[in-house]
């Protein structure tokens, strides 16, 4: 595994992480509609950016890169869905589904031409989209609640910026996948 791979796959795990932690704890406070979104953002983008990198690594084979993003998409939605309730889980499974679906077809149409170019690009909407499910879901709470800011909520341009320079450098730090 390379390190633009790793990076990429850390920081969304990471980031998908922090967001489920973020809802189950505040959970109180998170409105179902608001807990519908969240869910439906994670499960597709889960199942976007695993079926993509997938469906590059298992090029030629979309029946396996399909039903393991399918899969991924799933179990990240209904784990987001949880904490909220049925309808959030119900709405984050079937992102999650669609999501896993797209990008194990986005990745296998790709595979061929630029299979780099398109995971560093969907790795980087990704990151931007749980970016701001986690500024909308801080933004909710603190209407709510009010608790300690966190870095997002203090500096959510900083931080889009850094990551922005991190994901140009990764084109720098050599291909993902090894022309063969």
């Amino acid at each position: 595994m390379s390190f633009s791979l790793f990076f990429i796959i850390g920081l969304f795990t990471i980031q998908v992480l922090i967001i489920i932690t973020y809802i189950t704890c505040y959970r109180e406070w998170v409105s179902l509609m608001n807990g519908m979104v969240i869910s439906m953002s994670v499960g597709m983008t889960a199942g976007i950016l695993m079926g993509t990198i997938l469906g590059v690594f298992l090029q030629g084979n979309l029946f396996e890169s399909t039903l393991y993003g399918i899969l991924i998409g799933l179990t990240a939605g209904f784990l987001a869905g949880l904490p909220v309730g049925l309808p959030a889980v119900i709405d984050g499974m079937l992102s999650g589904l669609m999501g896993g679906m797209m990008g194990a077809m986005l990745g296998d149409m790709l595979a061929a031409t630029r299979p780099d170019a398109i995971i560093k690009i969907v790795g980087l909407i990704v990151t931007m989209i749980l970016l701001l499910v986690l500024y909308m879901s801080e933004n909710l709470i603190q209407k709510q609640f009010n608790p300690a800011n966190f870095f997002v909520l203090k500096h959510p341009y900083l931080l889009l910026f850094i990551l922005t320079i991190l994901f140009i450098g990764l084109n720098f730090s050599g291909p993902i996948i090894n022309a063969k």
